[in-house]
């Protein structure tokens, strides 16, 4: 049997061949030619890096240790750092409003907008990977880390997944999962191990394109533990803490689950998760972030659980939580992540629940729905996600709306016992996900579309009886009048749109392009309602279409 110090050695030997590739691969003329037009040998000029990385290293170094910002800096200046990790840390900071007036390609080229610009660094990065320009592994594996936090435009979320698994896999065949003697990098990859199976944890839930890829148990080097003198490393414990939260909250999310109700234990407050750290002197952006990302967990955490529910209350609590965060007006200094939006958009389905829930009056969750739009509105300016959920929050809220001028639909009501929510809310799931299925798996994105512009004129597509039952499946969460139900049949979609939004154990039904159109048919009445709110472009403009100069997507 081999000893513990004869693997090691080989692991040390291994590491040290794999980890970068002797010479360059060859390319032919054709080939270079390809990789020039789309942008993998681009070099950005210095007043666009001078600018985005000092940004990135501000906002997201300490908070994704994926790379040791500093160190790209000062290797850049020598004009040793590596194009393409310079290129995919400027790709993740693009969105914030500083980096706008830098977005440039090239020193005499056009002042981009951000989508355009990260199309196009985008585009060049990926075909640098595929054709393995890049010869060091360890940097090949930050870049497809960094790049995964591109989510926008067409398929955005599976497009992202597929860069994170490639990234952990990556490192896993370097066995980044050990310590490597004689490694001078061992922290560092120690922190890009840990920054990948935190991103692991949240990709289920936000991409909702793939299951945890990263289990605890295959990993041999220890946790990262807050140091009083290291900020990065008390930011990784919290995050690292959170990450096993997130496993926790979405385990009665997983298919295999047989359970009906939701886990009765202690939650953990967001003190009892940083009491380890200084958290209270955490750069504010940072703090912002991590809280977000406790109350995802927390919401997560409550599936079956009905009003008066301890799992509910929860929910519920982080929600307006959320919302209050956003409200503050900040949201521009935000770290660029998808994490940011995707909180928001789910505060919004929350809310939303609550009022059909009878747990919030009309009149607070209208107010509620439209700080979520105007939010919703503002991070739509940079995230494609975010316009999609606005759009539905619009429709919803002219219809909290024209229900509050109605004082015959203002009433509220109690939701089921605790027993029959959950048994209607399994009923409600399995019946929707048939519906949603079948109409991708069988009939394709025509016949999902026809069904669900079907939907909206009445039972064309389903037999009257069977729509009836499904409805009242659905609504059987509030068995009195829901405002709008009454004067506007097109309701039932809107809620099947938001309750796949929340239901995180089928694919990615809600950002598929099936119900971009869906949505498209249901909003393009919407644009300037009657609730104050100002509509944002049509939604054509932003997910599932390409940009007109590059035919990528955005």
């Amino acid at each position: 049997m081999e000893s513990p110090e004869e693997k090691l050695r080989r692991q040390t030997i291994w590491y040290k061949r794999y980890k970068s590739r002797l010479g360059t691969p060859t390319l032919s003329e054709h080939h270079r030619a390809y990789l020039e037009e789309v942008g993998a040998l681009l070099v950005l000029p210095k007043t666009t890096t001078d600018a985005l990385l000092p940004l990135y290293i501000s906002l997201l170094d300490d908070l994704i240790p994926v790379v040791d910002g500093s160190r790209v800096f000062r290797e850049l200046s020598n004009g040793e750092a590596s194009r393409y990790l310079v290129r995919a840390m400027c790709l993740v900071i693009c969105k914030t409003k500083q980096a706008t007036p830098f977005l440039r390609l090239a020193d005499d080229g056009p002042l981009l907008e951000h989508r355009k610009f990260a199309s196009k660094l985008l585009t060049g990065l990926d075909a640098a990977l595929k054709a393995d320009l890049e010869p060091d592994r360890v940097i090949k594996t930050q870049i497809l880390a960094l790049i995964h936090l591109h989510n926008d435009g067409f398929a955005g979320g599976n497009r992202s997944s597929s860069y994170l698994s490639q990234a952990i896999c990556e490192a896993w065949s370097m066995s980044l999962h050990f310590n490597i003697a004689g490694n001078t990098d061992q922290e560092q990859c120690n922190f890009l191990w840990w920054s990948l199976r935190n991103f692991d944890r949240l990709n289920k839930p936000i991409m909702g394109a793939a299951p945890f890829i990263i289990d605890d148990t295959d990993i041999s080097i220890d946790r990262i533990t807050a140091k009083a003198n290291s900020y990065r490393s008390q930011i990784m414990e919290v995050s690292t803490v959170l990450g096993d939260l997130m496993t926790i909250a979405t385990k009665v999310y997983k298919a295999s689950s047989k359970s009906t109700v939701d886990d009765s234990g202690v939650f953990p407050s967001l003190d009892d998760i940083t009491s380890n750290t200084n958290f209270s002197q955490f750069h504010q952006s940072h703090r912002v972030y991590l809280e977000l990302w406790y109350h995802i967990a927390a919401m997560l955490s409550c599936r079956y659980s009905g009003p008066g529910a301890a799992q509910y209350d929860r929910r519920l609590a982080s929600a307006d939580r959320v919302l209050g965060i956003f409200s503050q007006g900040r949201h521009e200094n935000f770290p660029p992540l998808p994490l940011v939006p995707y909180a928001l958009s789910m505060s919004t389905t929350v809310i939303y629940r609550a009022l059909r829930d009878g747990q919030r009056d009309l009149a607070a969750a209208y107010e509620d729905l439209r700080s979520c739009c105007d939010a919703l509105d503002a991070l739509g300016q940079r995230w494609t996600s975010a316009k999609s959920v606005a759009k539905i929050a619009k429709r919803l809220c002219r219809i909290s709306a024209r229900a509050s001028r109605n004082p015959q639909l203002q009433e509220t009501t109690q939701g089921l016992p605790n027993d029959r929510y959950a048994d209607s809310q399994v009923a409600s799931r399995n019946s929707l996900n048939t519906i949603a299925r079948t109409s991708v798996e069988d009939n394709g994105l025509v016949n999902m579309e026809s069904s669900l512009t079907s939907s909206l004129n009445g039972s064309e597509l389903i037999p009257e009886e069977q729509l009836s039952s499904q409805d009242q499946l659905w609504q059987g969460q509030s068995l009195g009048p829901w405002p709008g139900t009454m004067d506007d049949p097109s309701c039932v979609p809107l809620d099947r749109a938001f309750y796949d939004l929340f239901d995180y154990s089928i694919p990615d039904v809600f950002r598929g392009p099936a119900t971009c159109e869906f949505l498209q048919l249901v909003h393009n009445e919407d644009d300037g309602m009657d609730c104050g709110i100002q509509s944002t472009s049509p939604l054509a403009s932003f997910s599932g279409c390409n940009d007109p100069a590059t035919d990528m997507p955005i």
